[in-house]
């Protein structure tokens, strides 16, 4: 996984859990759950208009 950024989602294949990132301070990380690293959910990551 690269980096994670802030309101990007994660998402557990086998058991469905999602995980929403509010705050990042590591630039490469991997989580965990149910003993298998989490992916992340395309097209979720915010774009905010000005």
């Amino acid at each position: 996984m690269n980096t994670l950024k802030k309101g990007q989602k994660l998402t557990c294949v086998p058991c469905g859990r999602e995980v929403v990132i509010s705050s990042c301070g590591v630039a490469g990380t991997t989580l965990w759950c149910c003993g298998k690293p989490m992916r992340a959910k395309r097209g979720t990551t915010t774009k905010r208009k000005k």
